[in-house]
This record gives structure tokens, C-alpha cells and sequence, in this order.
């Protein structure tokens, strides 16, 4: 099958949209992958959501638009960092991971997803708490993801911390029990979590091997609603699961290419329906900024950017 390519045309209008559309961060995400600039530049746009527990906030994940620090953005915020190759040594790490360690729930070993206090603010009806009284119960999502921070900045996290999230989370990710898409993605953040110790991230593996065929969406007639797309778990040439999956890679690529909006966009495939409609305008303008830039991403990843090399 030929390689699917978004033409140089196509890859400016998304620069110009990104640029006039999107937030300061994704404007630096994209200067930073695309135009040499410094990584700097992206933590600055990032300081910008981190309030002074050090955790983030302030709709960094654009669903959630309250200010209050949250798993989820600070999550977010670290996934952003990894992109970037950032080192521990910016006080809005340490910062981060200390508003980590103080919200961990060390009876379930978890960091609950959002505060209390985000009903508060404008919000997606998936994250409403309105009728949720009961406690938190144990989630992959987000805390899977967080451990591999924590193995990435160690040196700022007691060993027991450590020990007892990995062994809840491996506990979680028993054959026996169904994986959804979210915990997913959070395993896979953790599987590539480059200081996670070798029969750790074997035993990831095998585990998710076992449930991407029940979870991965693989008919392209499905994609333009929400689900998980080949894609977003092998979002590279070299992804340990793309064996008997070239086909549906290749198909995703060509349907990213060809859906792309005139104005250079990707749109996102969710709404709020009738909550918040104002808020929401201002969400599904930020998703639009995030989705485009991790739409170029990937196909930078896979050389299919005309005149852009592929990364080595």
C-alpha cells in the first residue's frame, strides 16, 4: 500500500490554524516539534496551568474547566513534558510531583481523577458528580499513567510509594479482568516509561497484548465516532504491537489525511451536548488546537508530512 502523505498545502494550514486557533501551548508544541524551537518555550505555556500546590489546572485537559489542580491535568502535564524530553531539574516538576504525593490515596493506592470542587466549574457530563457519593474505587486511569511518572523523577518519590502503586496497578491489570480504553492508553504511557524496570514493563505487555484485539477499533466506518483508533496505541513505526496490525495502521493514516478540515483542523468527535454551551465553545475550540497538533505528530512520526523527515 503507498504511503498516504498530508501535502505541504494541508501541513500549513494546520500550522496557520494552530497559530490563529490554538492555545500558547499547542502554538509551542508545534514550534518545538516542527520549527527547532526550545523546549523551554513549551514549559513556559505549560507553567501557565500550574497552580501553587503544584499541581495543574485551569482546563488544561479542556473538558475540565476548573481552575483547581486535578490528576487529570497534572497527568496531562507530564505527557507533555515526556513529549519534549524533559528533565527533572524545572522546579515545575518537583512542584508536580509533590502535589502528587501529597493527593495520593494510600488506602486504595490512587490518585482519585478530578476533585470534588470541579462540579463547580463548567465541565463534560462524563465528569459530573452531582449524583457520586460513593468513594473513588480503584482506577487505572489515571493512576497507571502517574506511576510511570514516578519512576521517571524517583528521586523525588520514596521507594515505598513506588512499590505499593506498581503492585496495585499490576494488581489491576489481570488477564482475568476486561481492559476500557482510557486504562488503556494510561498502560501504554507506563509500558513506554524508559526507567520502568524490564519484567515490568514484559508484564505490561503481555497483559495488553492480550486485550487490544477487544479494544482497538479497527473498522474505519466506526472512526468518525468516539473510539479508540489504531493510532493512538501504535503511534509509531516502531510500536511493540503493530505486528498483524499494518493494514489498519495504514488505513488510519490515510483516513487522518483525508479527514483533515479545509481550514487545517481536526475536530473533535465528542460534544457536551446541551451542558455548558458557551464553556463548550470555548473546549471544542482548545480540543481542536490539541487534536491538530497530535494529528501532526503522529504523522511526523510515520513520514507521511510532505518535506518533513521522518524522526530517527
Amino acid at each position: 500500500m503507498t504511503k498516504p502523505i498530508l501535502t505541504r498545502t494541508a501541513f500549513d494550514a494546520s500550522r496557520q490554524f494552530i497559530e490563529q486557533q490554538g492555545r500558547p501551548l499547542e502554538i509551542a508544541r508545534f514550534h518545538y516539534a516542527f520549527n527547532g524551537a526550545s523546549a523551554d518555550s513549551v514549559v513556559t505555556a505549560l507553567k501557565e496551568f500550574q497552580n501553587p500546590d503544584g499541581g495543574f489546572g485551569h482546563g488544561l485537559e479542556p473538558d475540565l474547566r476548573t481552575n483547581d489542580s486535578s490528576a487529570l491535568c497534572t497527568s496531562i502535564a507530564f505527557q507533555v513534558l515526556r513529549s519534549i524530553n524533559g528533565t527533572s531539574d524545572h522546579e515545575l516538576v518537583s512542584g508536580a510531583i509533590s502535589y502528587l504525593l501529597k493527593t495520593l490515596d494510600q488506602k486504595e493506592w490512587h490518585w482519585p481523577i478530578i476533585p470534588k470542587s470541579a462540579q463547580q466549574s463548567p465541565h463534560a457530563p462524563w465528569w459530573d458528580q452531582s449524583e457520586d457519593e460513593e468513594p473513588e474505587s480503584f482506577s487505572l486511569n489515571p493512576t497507571a499513567e502517574i506511576l510511570g511518572y514516578l519512576y521517571d523523577y524517583q528521586h523525588l518519590v520514596p521507594a515505598t510509594i513506588i512499590s505499593h502503586v506498581s503492585e496495585r496497578v499490576m494488581g489491576a491489570l489481570s488477564p482475568a479482568n476486561e481492559i476500557e480504553m482510557h486504562d488503556l492508553l494510561c498502560c501504554l504511557r507506563l509500558m513506554k516509561t524508559k526507567t520502568l524496570p524490564n519484567e515490568l514493563r514484559k508484564q505490561i505487555r503481555q497483559a495488553l497484548t492480550q486485550q487490544l484485539d477487544g479494544t482497538i477499533e479497527q473498522d474505519p466506518a466506526k472512526w468518525e465516532g468516539y473510539c479508540l483508533r489504531p493510532l493512538q496505541v501504535i503511534d509509531a513505526p516502531d510500536s511493540p504491537f503493530m505486528a498483524g496490525m499494518e493494514d489498519a495502521v495504514a488505513a488510519n493514516l490515510a483516513y487522518e489525511i483525508a479527514t483533515q478540515r479545509k481550514d487545517g483542523a481536526w475536530l473533535p468527535t465528542w460534544s457536551w451536548g446541551d451542558m455548558f454551551p458557551d464553556a463548550w465553545q470555548q473546549a471544542h475550540q482548545d480540543w481542536s488546537g490539541v487534536i491538530t497538533i497530535e494529528k501532526l505528530l503522529v504523522l511526523k512520526q510515520f513520514g507521511c508530512i510532505e518535506g518533513i523527515s521522518q524522526p530517527t
